[in-house]
């Protein structure tokens, strides 16, 4: 009985099992086919050739030119703030960089070589800056800009000066930022009113010491000249490095 069903089991599958198409037999016919299809699917790395790729016309995208001016007034809203940083380092520069900090600001006005004096004297130049820069309808970015490059500056001096703790640095930062929009007002008023209320706020912002009375006047004599320069010159040769402040006579 055993063997009658393995007879049966051997018959029934042995029908049922196909020869398998990768047989011995069938390789040299699927390699045969391979190699014929193989161009067909082969990718080319060598160079093209000089003349057929000059021959060739440059295909070029040509918007019309309503699509160009409407994709140039959008990037034209989009463009000063995303220059309004690298333009306020180079309006920042200016006003860093003026040399009679310890010959004037220290030394004749009698104020101590310290951050504070140094914070002082920056703000006046960053203000005269701003006043320019308010003109322009891009002032918003610009100005934002040449603050942002001041606050910076003045935290790189800050932590350069052996301050570590991250609070302290933020907190110093907070009055920074208070007494800068203070002194801002303060000169705003006196730049509109007269040349009174601008040495009031000189005095009070910048130089505060009764015996410089005579040093106030020069101050608020050289904003004035500062501020017509300024007038005169474009935003363009504000915001590229063109001008740059007098010495205090």
């Amino acid at each position: 009985m055993l063997a009658r069903c393995a007879n049966l089991y051997r018959t029934t599958y042995s029908a049922r099992i196909q020869p398998c198409f990768w047989s011995v037999g069938a390789r040299p016919a699927i390699l045969a086919l391979i190699q014929q299809q193989q161009p067909r699917f082969q990718y080319s790395s060598s160079a093209k050739d000089p003349a057929k790729t000059a021959s060739e016309p440059k295909k070029t995208l040509v918007l019309p030119q309503s699509y160009a001016e409407t994709v140039r007034r959008l990037l034209k809203r989009f463009l000063p703030q995303y220059q309004s940083l690298a333009i306020g380092k180079v309006v920042y520069e200016a006003c860093s960089t003026y040399p009679e900090f310890k010959e004037f600001w220290v030394d004749d006005c009698q104020l101590p070589e310290t951050f504070q004096t140094w914070f002082s004297t920056t703000s006046l130049y960053v203000w005269m800056a701003m006043v320019r820069i308010r003109a322009d309808p891009n002032a918003k970015y610009y100005s934002q800009g040449l603050v942002d490059c001041f606050f910076r500056d003045a935290e790189q001096k800050m932590r350069s000066s052996g301050i570590k703790s991250s609070r302290i640095v933020n907190d110093t930062l907070k009055d920074l930022v208070s007494s800068f929009k203070g002194t801002v007002m303060s000169l705003d008023e006196g730049f509109a009113r007269s040349d009174a209320v601008l040495a009031a706020a000189i005095w009070r912002n910048l130089v505060p010491v009764d015996e410089n009375v005579i040093q106030v006047d020069r101050i608020a004599q050289y904003v004035r000249r500062q501020l017509q320069r300024l007038d005169k010159c474009t935003i363009n040769d504000l915001t590229t490095g063109g001008f740059t402040f007098e010495r205090v006579e």
